[in-house]
C-alpha cells in the first residue's frame, strides 16, 4: 500500500499567550532552516545528505534555539530539500541561488503534532504542547 500524504490548512483557535508561543516557534524554526542552508553554503561543495547536514548543524541549532529535537530535524529536512532543489537546477544548467526561508510556517509530523477529535497538540519552543 502506498503512503498518502496530505497538507491540511486549518485555522487555530488559541488565546494570545498560545499565539505568541506559536509565533516564537515559527521564528526559531525559520532561523534553524536558514542556519542549515548557510552552513551548507560555506564551501563550494553543497551537501544534500541529511546526515551530513545533521552532523554539521544539529548541536548548534539545539544550543542556539529552544526548538525540540523533532522540530530541529524537521527544519534540517526542509533545508535539505531546498538545497537539493538548487543543486538539481545547477546540474540541469539552470540558475538558482541560496535558499532563504521567510514564509511563516513549520512542518509538523507525527512526532511533533498530535491530532485529537476537537483539538491538536503542537510542539513549541517551550518544550510543551498546547
Amino acid at each position: 500500500m502506498a503512503e498518502v500524504r496530505r497538507t491540511v490548512v486549518a485555522k487555530l483557535d488559541m488565546d494570545d499567550s498560545d499565539a505568541t508561543l506559536l509565533h516564537e516557534t515559527v521564528e526559531e524554526y525559520l532561523w534553524a532552516c536558514n542556519y542549515v542552508v548557510q552552513d551548507a553554503w560555506r564551501d563550494d561543495y553543497k551537501p544534500t545528505s541529511k546526515t551530513k547536514l545533521h552532523d554539521g548543524t544539529y548541536s548548534d541549532v539545539r544550543e542556539q534555539t529552544r526548538l525540540q529535537a523533532n522540530l530541529v530535524q524537521s527544519a534540517r529536512n526542509r533545508a535539505a530539500e531546498a538545497i537539493k532543489g538548487v543543486v538539481s537546477r545547477w546540474q540541469n544548467g539552470k540558475k538558482a541561488s541560496q535558499p532563504h526561508f521567510t514564509t511563516p510556517s513549520v512542518r509538523y509530523d507525527k512526532r511533533s503534532a498530535t491530532f485529537h477529535d476537537d483539538h491538536v497538540s503542537l510542539s513549541t519552543v517551550h518544550s510543551s504542547t498546547f
